[in-house]
């Protein structure tokens, strides 16, 4: 740190003392606001930052000339970086201030965040640099960690015995119990459930087979996922990632309440992160190894790629597109490229002939609406309908009330599902919603670009609360827990007797604090930070450019799959920390990878 730190010319004095100034004014201002508003604490990563950007001043940073990128380039990410955080203050408080303040705030913080950044940048290369020697081949204990995290689980496991039934699990115990099974969620997951199920049937000795039932599928799940954590660990020591850090990924993974609370969840997307930060290692192994892997290897890698597009549908998208950047541009100059494209086909095949045999054995329906893909035009249609009403004309009107019936769509900003739920998908209808589509965004651009941003705000504004509170009403909060209130009498006939223990009221109360209403943890900034969904998104891009400004493209291959997810989920309904969860555990291991490899000795 102290090259960055001598020499200071006049000049640059003057710069940074201006800089630190402008920034605090501001800083001071929109306190200021808040405070007006009663929303101060909702900024808490904001003082982070704030400090972080002023130690950044302190040493220099502001002046470093070779960190990655030339100067433009780094001035035009701190600004986009400085815009989209001002513009979620605006979004998240109304009123806060006028346009032209908000320009000025961005053009105050900017040299602020360009500090910070060529902070970041250097420390980075600089720790990538010293990883170059790192000691490869140790050995993890893939026993000791297993037994580490799943004892971790327990604890969750105890307090919300037999699992935490979340609103998604509902419709899956209707399938299982009434209506018949469909593939609107994934078939494999409803039929994990559906197995545990009835094997809690089969002990009739028990006073309530459902809960064993359900007991059965959380401690099945959080093997799983422990399985999953200590297979990464071990995988981390091996590549050479210091042992402390290997240390407490796995401590994390035992004790940190997301994991936990995740891995007793009855969700799909539990076991999809899991196997997604999985497989996530394995391409970072495939892009930086130099000799062609094992057969064994890669048929294990097979399976793990069945598996993953098993448990989410609409990863196959995102799966295709890794594959076509794994065979044009990274893999093309590997010795072994034929046989990582005959394995890549030969996983595909597997995926379509596991697929196609659940569907038969149980005559499972086809249950995927194509309104699940209107999201964003939903929104953006919905949103000029609301705001320009009286500038509707009579052929929109008619064209809205030929998608939506009588009423106009119904907008809330940070989820579609309401402005999409009375869409058909009927082929007329479909082309009609597309004209009326185009029509309105030729008109609106600007509303449909708001409609976007608002809708994905979790994935781009570190102070974002809009996917805590604003998403469903009957269940608030970082995880979304519960279910609504008047779906109870149903899940006592779905699911008969099932009713969670309150045997350990202190340890529920704690856990409800990072995931239902009250998040203690936003009043902790370097906490609110890391669970912060966009704070990922974020590290994810961070990482691709530390891979191109070292000049390691090889190891944006493992990024190229969950820059693709992360794409579904711009796409998707809404911002939820369980639709991003895969996100949030697969970008760790590579951040760790790329910066936590110590030198030899370590």
């Amino acid at each position: 740190m102290e090259s960055i730190s001598k020499n200071r010319s006049t000049l640059e004095l003057a710069l940074t003392g201006i800089s630190a100034f402008l920034a605090l004014v501001c800083a001071g201002r929109i306190f200021l606001l808040l405070h007006a508003q009663g929303g101060v604490y909702t900024m808490g990563i904001f003082p982070l930052a704030l400090l972080f950007g002023l130690y950044s001043l302190w040493k220099r940073a502001l002046f470093l000339s070779e960190v990655f990128f030339p100067v433009p380039v780094r001035i035009l990410l701190a600004a986009v970086f400085s815009a989209l955080q001002v513009l979620g203050l605006v979004y998240s408080h109304l009123g806060i201030g006028s346009v032209p303040e908000a320009v000025l705030w961005v053009v105050c913080f900017t040299p602020l965040t360009f500090a910070g950044q060529n902070m970041l940048f250097f420390l980075a290369k600089e720790t990538a640099e010293s990883a170059e020697g790192s000691r490869r081949g140790r050995k993890g204990s893939f026993a000791g960690a297993f037994a580490l995290v799943f004892g971790g689980f327990c604890i969750p496991f105890a307090t919300y015995y037999p699992a935490i039934m979340a609103y998604d699990v509902i419709p899956q115990l209707d399938q299982i119990r009434v209506s018949g099974l469909t593939t609107h969620h994934p078939l494999i997951h409803t039929l994990m459930l559906k197995g545990c199920l009835a094997a809690g049937e089969l002990l009739a000795f028990l006073p309530n087979p459902d809960r064993a039932g359900l007991a059965m599928y959380s401690v099945l799940q959080m093997a799983v996922v422990a399985a999953c954590f200590a297979y990464v660990y071990c995988s981390l020591v091996r590549l050479g990632v210091s042992k402390w850090l290997c240390y407490a990924f796995v401590l994390c993974a035992a004790v940190f309440p997301t994991h936990g609370m995740l891995a007793v969840s009855i969700t799909k997307d539990t076991i999809y992160a899991a196997l997604t930060m999985v497989f996530t290692v394995f391409v970072y192994e495939l892009a930086a190894g130099g000799e062609s892997p094992r057969t064994g290897w890669f048929a294990c890698y097979g399976i793990l790629t069945a598996l993953l597009l098993l448990f989410r549908n609409n990863s196959v998208y995102a799966w295709i597109l890794y594959v076509i950047a794994a065979s044009f541009f990274i893999l093309r100059k590997k010795a072994f490229f034929r046989k990582a494209c005959a394995f890549h086909g030969a996983a595909f095949l597997l995926y379509l002939i596991l697929n196609t045999l659940m569907v038969q054995a149980v005559s499972a329906t086809s249950d995927t609406y194509a309104r699940e893909m209107l999201s964003v035009p939903a929104q953006q249609i919905a949103r000029v309908a609301q705001y320009h009403r009286e500038e509707l004309t009579q052929e929109d009107r008619e064209a809205i009330a030929a998608v939506w019936g009588e009423n106009l769509p119904e907008y809330v900003s940070a989820i579609a599902d309401r402005s999409k739920k009375d869409i058909t998908g009927d082929r007329e209808t479909l082309r009609i919603f597309a004209r009326e589509w185009v029509s309105l965004g030729l008109r609106y651009p600007g509303e449909y670009l708001q409609a976007f941003l608002l809708k994905n705000k979790g994935m781009w504004d570190l102070t974002d609360v809009t996917y805590l509170n604003d998403v469903y009403s009957y269940a608030k909060g970082y995880l979304q827990i519960t279910y609504p209130s008047d779906q109870q009498p149903y899940m006592e006939v779905l699911a008969p007797g099932y009713v969670r223990h309150q045997k350990l009221q202190p340890l529920q109360s704690l856990y409800r604090y990072f995931a239902a209403g009250d998040e203690l943890w936003r009043y902790c900034p370097p906490v609110a930070l890391v669970m912060q969904p966009a704070f990922y998104c974020y590290l994810l891009l961070f990482y691709c450019l530390c891979c191109i400004g070292l000049k390691k493209p090889v190891l944006m291959l493992p990024a190229v799959y969950l820059l693709a997810l992360a794409g579904t989920l711009l796409l998707g309904p809404c911002v939820l920390t369980r639709y991003v969860y895969p996100l949030m555990l697969s970008v760790t291991p590579l951040a760790l990878l790329l910066f936590g490899r110590g030198r030899a000795k370590n």
